[in-house]
């Protein structure tokens, strides 16, 4: 089961904006029954160049893009917000990673 991570950054000064722009998207775009598990809500860092959040959804079998086309949906929200930026990551289980190069998981 793939893992789709969304790391989202934007400046200080756009907080309030982003805040009140994700309260809409939550209401507009609640979140879908059955297509994953949240393992990261909302982890929220700071660096030199602003806020960064990140969320992590482990993705049911056979739901990526039910869960791809929700998420592309759903940050479309963010688009008017200047100067915030996104990004998707696929990341693979470790399950998934072993099997990819035919190796068996180790014991832990």
């Amino acid at each position: 089961m793939p893992i789709l991570c969304i790391e989202s950054q934007y400046p200080p000064h756009k907080n309030k904006e982003v805040l009140e722009t994700w309260l809409g998207a939550i209401q507009k775009y609640p979140q879908p029954e059955g297509l994953f598990t949240t393992l990261i809500d909302t982890a929220i860092g700071v660096d030199k160049k602003g806020l960064k959040v990140l969320s992590a959804y482990l993705i049911n079998p056979g739901k990526y893009e039910e869960v791809s086309t929700y998420f592309r949906k759903f940050m479309t929200s963010f688009f008017a917000v200047e100067g915030y930026t996104y990004e998707f990551k696929n990341w693979s289980t470790i399950e998934e990673a072993m099997e990819s190069i035919e190796a068996p998981m180790p014991d832990r």
